[in-house]
């Protein structure tokens, strides 16, 4: 969906009542990625209310990122589909190369959960990427909707991106010790949960999974 037909919707939605809410919040996963290459990015939220309908967000990349695009050039993303079944992804990018997202749902569907992946996205690094941590962030205040159809906004957030041209570093940042991942919900790429994070003696799959809001690889 083009991006001014997103900014249409999302005025009328933002017309009623807006308030603050810092019990509602965004965050992404860390991700590291070689210089030429691609990473996967989600974008989570952390929500205290369990009415929530609809979601709106503009997320700026640094410079020597780029967004991963169809062939039309428009922005690949995918729905994490355990917190949003029956809802739909609209996306597109503004002049600025911003990307902005909205997740609504035209018959009020409420988003499951309170805390793990929205969406996610792919970004390419140029092979002139500076080395180093770079940062990604949320543009302003990201809009919520209730299912009573009143706004409000979560304060802007931030990610980190490790551009490395070392590839053991890939390993390296995706790793967590039991300590930082116990408790926490799991999920695979695809978005589905693979635990709730209350079993302390979980078995999880081979690979890369989201745990507690980063990347985490398991042999």
């Amino acid at each position: 969906m083009k991006s001014h037909h997103i900014l249409l919707l999302s005025a009328a939605l933002a017309a009623g009542n807006a308030w603050a809410e810092d019990d509602n919040s965004f965050y992404f996963t860390d991700a590291a990625v070689l210089p030429g290459e691609t990473t996967g990015i989600a974008l989570c939220m952390s929500n205290s209310r369990a009415d929530l309908t609809c979601l709106e967000a503009e997320i700026r990349l640094p410079e020597g990122l780029s967004l991963v695009c169809d062939e039309d050039g428009e922005p690949v993303l995918t729905l994490y589909r355990n917190r949003t079944a029956g809802h739909e992804l609209q996306a597109g990018i503004l002049p600025d190369g911003n990307l902005k997202v909205l997740v609504s749902d035209i018959d009020g569907r409420t988003i499951s959960g309170d805390d793990g992946p929205i969406l996610g996205f792919r970004v390419k690094a140029a092979e002139t990427a500076p080395i180093g941590e770079c940062t990604l962030e949320t543009v302003g205040e990201s809009l919520l909707v209730n299912s009573e159809a009143e706004a409000f906004y979560s304060v802007g957030v931030t990610g980190k991106v490790l551009v490395t041209d070392d590839p053991t570093s890939l390993n390296e940042e995706l790793r967590m010790t039991n300590e930082e991942s116990e408790g926490a919900p799991v999920y695979n790429l695809a978005g589905q949960k693979l635990s709730d994070g209350k079993s302390s003696s979980r078995k999880l799959p081979r690979g890369i999974n989201i745990v507690g809001g980063r990347k985490e690889l398991h042999k």
